[in-house]
């Protein structure tokens, strides 16, 4: 028997309506609760990143349709986005950009992106996307294509102020047929980071390394693991340990049909006794076989380049190109200056051989004695590609060369100049011997070139200012270039500049965008031009 209660609800009955009415007033009502919930949960401080997240889910679900805007205004400039190819309309290939991070200086803030671009290199036109439900926003992940989708993992956002870092270990990807997003099962996959490297093989991703940022003590990795795009599972098959490459942040990866190539990156090391940081920068070189994961360290051969970190490097065909960077050298006193990079080399990924590449110019200066309208880069008038193995290194007539091209290794010639590239460098070979200024700008290769026959009658030319961490991404034959970051008077100048070079004809760089910020930027506090190519401090200011 039920109570008295019961028997007088049951008695009434219903009143047709008043169900209705009752659950849509609840349901209002519980709205309005979770609207003051997450009103209080976006109060947070500048430094709080869970009310940085929450206000962007906020903000996230205003937007509730995929939006489109052709022809939009180029993004801002930025750093540690991805600038990835990807299939385009008409066999074309455009490049998507997504994320990255800029450091208001005016301001003293740190601004993460979450917002889609996709540029379009035939037009040179931008396309703007917002897709709601998509990763928050975030800097240094990595971004891979397989078919038609854009897979993305990882990354850091960092609090304004940049007092706090949040690492993140998501796995999304973005329909490029419609530009949805989707996030994908990453159970058992990888923890938390960002620096790390991806690339894709066969039909599953391969990721390598990266760091994490506790706050109190950041941990560098060396893991690889696998992530199956048709099973959409990861798997680690392995951690190098003794047997391959040490664990370190911003390397960079290269394909070469099953084997990975590995080359440089950084680690910043804790001394244990006096808790002093010091950042180590890497330059070996290693091959990952990817059908049994085992390592092998390579030797490095031919005219490297020299040791640096906040580098771009990227694949065409069988061989690796790799632009800019920064190397930290020791000054007067405790003083330290950063010296950047504008030279572009190349690693032959058949012969794992480095070498600078040159320009092959229309014209050559007279007074180096070569004739006046050269067709190909060996001189012999021939405009066949493989005479000059489109290596973009001359072959003039000199002692010490094979007459069909290629260098005769056996030379005293060859064996000089690779004993002094391989022994001295930097700072010291400055006290030694006399360095060779090319186009006005020191150069790093610290013997003749003429030794090599590179023609350096290109000093004229335009090329993309020294930089760090340019990104950079290859179309059909061609080299794209955007952005980077120059340190003028302690400051950084944030680009985005966009560059192309055509990597089959090296027929020189070509300006495509010139930097928003204009050359007042590269200038210091008393007006004077930053020497981009290496912030040089003279023999006597580093003694």
């Amino acid at each position: 028997m039920g109570s008295g209660r019961d028997k007088r609800k049951k008695s009434k009955g219903k009143v047709p309506g008043q169900g209705e009415l009752k659950t849509a007033k609840k349901t209002e009502k519980n709205d309005t609760k979770a609207e003051r919930r997450a009103a209080k949960a976006v109060e947070g401080g500048e430094d709080d990143l869970d009310a940085l997240l929450k206000r962007f889910q906020l903000q996230d679900k205003k937007a509730k349709e995929i939006e489109i805007q052709h022809n939009a205004d180029p993004p801002s400039a930025r750093l540690f986005a991805n600038f990835t190819p990807i299939p385009g309309a008409k066999d074309s290939t455009d490049i998507l950009l997504f994320g990255g991070e800029y450091y208001e200086g005016k301001n003293d803030k740190m601004r993460v992106y979450s917002d889609i671009y996709v540029y379009h290199p035939d037009k040179g036109s931008w396309t703007y996307i917002t897709s709601p439900n998509g990763p928050a926003p975030r800097s240094a992940h990595q971004a891979v294509v397989h078919k038609r989708y854009l897979y993305i993992f990882g990354g850091e956002l960092t609090s304004p102020n940049q007092e706090k870092f949040k690492h993140y270990k998501d796995l999304w990807r973005l329909n490029l047929e419609d530009w949805s997003w989707e996030q994908l099962p990453g159970k058992a996959g990888p923890a938390a980071r960002s620096g790390h490297r991806m690339l894709v093989h066969k039909n599953r991703i391969v990721l390598f390394g990266g760091f994490h940022d506790g706050g109190k003590a950041t941990e560098y990795f060396n893991d690889v693991w696998v992530y199956d795009l048709d099973q959409l599972e990861w798997r680690c098959v392995g951690r190098a340990g003794a047997a391959g490459p040490s664990p370190r942040g911003g390397c960079q990866l290269s394909l070469h049909g099953d084997k990975l190539y590995l080359y440089s990156g950084h680690t910043v090391v804790v001394d244990r006794e006096d808790k002093t940081e010091s950042d180590v920068v890497h330059d070996d070189l290693w091959s990952l076989d990817l059908t049994t994961f085992a390592w092998e360290r390579l030797k490095k051969t031919g005219m490297a380049p020299t040791k640096r970190a906040s580098f771009g490097m990227v694949t065409h065909r069988d061989r690796a190109y790799l632009f800019g960077g920064v190397t930290d050298r020791s000054g007067a006193g405790d003083k330290m200056y950063s010296e950047l990079h504008d030279e572009l080399y190349q690693l032959d990924l058949t012969s794992l051989r480095w070498r600078p590449v040159a320009m092959k110019l229309k014209k050559a200066a007279k007074a180096e004695g070569t004739s006046e309208e050269p067709s190909s880069a060996d001189g012999t008038g021939s405009s066949d590609p493989s005479q000059s193995d489109q290596s973009g290194v001359l072959r003039p007539d000199l002692p010490g060369y094979l007459s069909k091209g290629g260098l005769d290794t056996n030379s005293a010639l060859y064996k000089a100049a690779v004993k002094i590239q391989s022994r001295y460098r930097g700072f010291a070979v400055r006290k030694a011997y006399q360095t060779y200024k090319l186009g006005g700008k020191i150069s790093e290769l610290l013997y003749s070139p003429a030794a090599y026959g590179i023609d350096l009658s290109s000093k004229d030319m335009p090329k993309p200012r020294a930089r760090a961490n340019p990104m950079m991404a290859v179309c059909g034959n061609t080299l794209w270039l955007l952005g980077g970051v120059v340190e003028v008077a302690h400051t950084d100048v944030t680009l985005d500049d966009i560059w192309s070079l055509d990597l089959v004809k090296l027929n020189g760089w070509r300006i495509v965008k010139e930097n928003t910020a204009g050359e007042e930027a590269f200038k210091d506090e008393e007006g004077w031009e930053t020497d981009d190519s290496a912030n040089e401090a003279t023999d006597e200011e580093q003694a």
